[in-house]
């Protein structure tokens, strides 16, 4: 934030009235603040309070805060310097314009100037490029957009409801965040009835009387059909059923990415959402994080072979342990190349260890692999890798989780959500920062088993805190 935008000379608040204000500081109703870091250098760093954000049409105001390494001069009084500083921003996205309203500067923790205007007065100017205010400012618009489709889209549901793709349980991910095969829904039954004696007639009979000759041959297309169904036993028609639900999107083409909020409702969040994964893990917040509690040696039951991954089954007893709550690791699955990237690096492939607690809450550990020396226990899984899609095979020797984990403990962290739709967010991600290594050979066939690359571009981490 430049030295220019906290010095401008306001109407000065009295002191009293400034204490009053900074007392709920930010945002005005006192409400904890969520200090979200935009950009950090060597010089400062800028962050802003994603609880203030708020749209005052035609403008979006929010609460912005400057930490300096290096003492300010306060332009308008020499004599004061200040280490930080706090400012009211009010944004114009259409005329992309900015103006301050009210900015307070700290010593430490000792106000020492502040400075106010009202809207009406306030003069609105275009940011300098790549300034801290073009920064906000571009930070600001990308929430105002964001908020506009999301409540597009929750309108649109509403006005049309469907049944979710997958009943019962809406929140689970699509494919291939399942490896149990999905329960026999009641349409499949359909085979049986049609043996029933009584009833061929009522599927060959047009729904409207036009013309029989035009009605005919679909009803004898329909008769066929029906025919190939009794033939088919109930592992086919399981394994048709499960091939459409991973059709229904895809990681390229027509139904690839970029389309997957439109493709469904219950996906809606893939394109409105404000904390969607995977990102690049690149400016992170030194918080000291401790080692995660692991508990990981009892081994993965099977292996199965996803249209859009390699899934492996979890089991039961492996757990891990976060702020103190407790999480079940339910599968892993394989991504080539990585969905993340840190520092703006990509990887080979990706394993995420999805942990789930009794309540559903997420979280999912990033394990990278980068090409270099034969990896022994993923020689044990790719010779075990089945050779068809769909089909899942049990792990006749023993792997453990824990041997899918770097050595090293350091890791970073933020909130992000399922790299799959339906994108569900609240999702918490460990990033491992030790990478796995594995041969050119045995990165070839996990490829080859997956078929096409099968990772989410990265996404807009929107000022989001990476801790490490």
């Amino acid at each position: 934030m430049s030295r220019y935008l906290f010095s401008i000379t306001y109407y000065r608040f009295w002191l009293a009235s400034s204490l009053l204000i900074l007392a709920c500081l930010p945002p005005m109703d006192c409400q904890a603040a969520q200090w979200l870091s935009i950009k950090k250098t060597d010089a400062n760093q800028l962050m802003v309070d994603k609880q203030s954000l708020v749209e005052e049409k035609p403008y979006i105001k929010a609460w912005v805060k400057v930490d300096y390494r290096q003492p300010q001069k306060n332009v308008e009084s020499v004599d004061r310097v200040y280490n930080h500083a706090k400012a009211l921003w009010y944004f114009d996205c259409a005329k992309r314009k900015a103006a301050t309203i009210q900015v307070f500067q700290y010593d430490q923790d000792e106000l020492v100037y502040s400075a106010g205007t009202t809207i009406k007065q306030a003069d609105f100017i275009e940011p300098l490029p790549d300034s801290e205010v073009e920064i906000t400012q571009q930070y600001a618009c990308k929430w105002q957009a964001k908020e506009k489709q999301r409540a597009e889209a929750v309108a649109k549901r509403a006005a049309n409801p469907i049944i979710p793709a997958i009943a019962n349980e809406k929140d689970k991910p699509a494919s291939p965040n399942s490896v149990a095969e999905p329960a026999t829904p009641a349409a499949e039954a359909a085979p049986v009835e049609k043996t029933n004696p009584t009833k061929p007639a009522a599927e060959t009979v047009p729904a409207k009387e036009t013309s029989k000759k035009a009605e005919q041959a679909p009803a004898t297309e329909q008769t066929k059909e029906a025919e190939k169904d009794k033939n088919k036993t109930p592992k086919q028609g399981k394994e048709d059923k499960h091939d459409k639900e991973d059709k229904s999107w895809a990681y390229s083409g027509t139904r690839g990415p970029d389309k997957w909020g439109s493709l469904n409702p219950d996906f809606a969040v893939c394109n409105a959402g404000s904390q969607q994964s995977p990102i690049n893990v690149g400016s992170t917040i030194t918080a000291a994080l401790k080692p995660i509690k692991r508990l990981q040696k009892f081994p993965l039951k099977n292996i199965a072979l996803k249209d859009h991954s390699l899934v492996l089954d979890a089991g039961s007893g492996n757990m891990m342990v976060l702020d103190q709550k407790p999480y079940q690791l339910k599968y892993i699955s394989v991504h080539a190349p990585s969905e993340h990237q840190i520092k703006e690096k990509s990887y080979a492939a990706e394993l995420q260890m999805v942990h789930e607690d009794k309540a559903g809450h997420r979280v999912i550990i990033a394990v990278m692999l980068e090409e270099g020396t034969a990896n022994s226990t993923l020689e044990t899984l790719i010779s075990s890798i089945p050779k068809e899609k769909g089909q899942s095979k049990s792990l006749a020797i023993r792997v453990t989780p824990a041997e899918l984990m770097p050595t090293k403990p350091a890791y970073y962290r933020y909130t992000g959500s399922l790299t799959a739709p339906p994108c569900t967010e609240g999702v918490q991600w460990i990033i491992m920062k030790e990478a796995l290594k594995i041969s050119k050979a045995q990165l070839t066939s996990l490829q080859q088993a997956i078929g096409e690359p099968n990772l989410r571009p990265i996404q807009d981490s929107q000022g989001r805190m990476i801790l490490e």
